[in-house]
């Protein structure tokens, strides 16, 4: 009987590869999801909110300065579970100026996304050839996620080279912020060519609508679908691990309610089957896709916000709930301003230590 639960786990887990490996073609379908009253009326709140449970700087830095310590740190942005370098760089085919890489660059950041094709995404079904997969109990280091990790260590080690070894700010979206702590890892590994510690090369690390920790429930329909390796992650490399060397910080959003109630294809009751799945429980509030309660990690700053999860359409109207996501020109500096003080934190103890 036991084995039989576990072939069925694994079945769904494979479904919900496919599923999210074509997210791209999902994408255009949501354009269509139909809006609940009850979120007709939330999106009436205010939309860029920004609460930060972490202790406030004593005093905000000037804005020159700020940009004057950011522009000398690249970012690099790692992407989410279905996604590519180009939804990040030209999304919906609208345009650079529509991206959340404009919208940095805007600002005075070099930015560089990691080259991930939509297609590479397959690499996942590769922990189907591991015993570990099918047990549940891989690690994001093995072949399901390792060629992930691998790239955007590479990603980094040439931002930083590029930018004569100034710490690279780390952009994890969605499943790229759990990976991107894998990526960190305990903070040892050590690029061959440079000699430099993955702690060195990073600066701070950032997570945009992230679920960081596997679901709590005891149905049998939930389980960890990375078979594993997030909870591999979240308990081997648990909240902001490499603090205070590295910065973390966390973004979530609490814009859409999770209704058991809702009408099927809702916004609202497809928000609360994703809930139930990333958390084990549909009725909290999230971005349509994670739980704010998913999205922190204990010990970074914390930063939540009222946006959507997923990259949106610039051809979307503005009253539109989804029309705003975490790497919105309008909302993106309410997290980077907090982006900056952790980096001037870490310039300043950098500068000390040359002293």
């Amino acid at each position: 009987r036991t084995f039989e639960m576990k072939s069925s786990d694994c079945k769904m887990s494979l479904v919900f590869v496919a599923i999210l490996a074509s997210e791209c073609h999902l994408v255009a379908c949501f354009q269509t999801i139909r809006t609940s009253p009850a979120l007709l009326k939330n999106n009436l709140l205010p939309r860029y909110v920004c609460e930060r449970s972490a202790q406030p700087s004593s005093s905000r830095r000037p804005l020159g300065a700020f940009r004057a310590c950011m522009s000398s740190h690249p970012i690099v942005i790692l992407p989410g579970f279905g996604n590519a370098q180009v939804d990040y760089v030209d999304p919906f085919g609208c345009g650079f100026d529509q991206s959340i890489t404009s919208a940095l660059e805007k600002r005075g950041h070099r930015v560089r996304v990691m080259p991930l094709q939509r297609i590479q995404w397959l690499n996942v079904l590769r922990g189907v050839f591991t015993l570990s997969f099918w047990l549940g109990k891989s690690s994001p280091y093995e072949p399901g996620y390792g060629w992930y990790v691998e790239m955007a260590r590479k990603e980094i080690r040439d931002a930083y080279e590029s930018a004569n070894r100034s710490p690279v700010v780390v952009v994890g979206h969605s499943a790229g912020g759990w990976l991107g702590r894998a990526v960190l890892g305990d903070g040892t590994w050590t690029d061959e060519e440079t000699k430099t510690s993955i702690a060195d090369m990073i600066s701070c690390f950032v997570s945009l609508g992230t679920p960081h920790s596997p679901p709590s429930s005891n149905d049998k329909d939930i389980m960890d679908m990375t078979r594993g390796a997030l909870t591999w992650t979240h308990e081997n490399l648990p909240g902001a691990f490499l603090a205070p060397k590295v910065s973390y910080i966390t973004v979530g959003s609490d814009l859409i309610p999770g209704e058991k109630e809702a009408t099927r294809g809702s916004l609202g009751r497809s928000a609360y089957e994703s809930y139930r799945l990333v958390c084990g429980d549909g009725s909290v509030q999230g971005d349509g896709v994670v739980p704010q309660e998913s999205s922190h990690l204990e010990g970074a700053t914390q930063v939540n916000l009222k946006c959507y999860h997923s990259i949106s359409s610039p051809r979307m109207p503005e009253y539109e709930i989804r029309s705003t996501w975490y790497g919105s020109d309008s909302l993106i500096d309410s997290w980077l301003s907090v982006v900056g003080d952790a980096v001037a934190e870490v310039s300043a103890v950098i500068e000390q230590r040359k002293a």
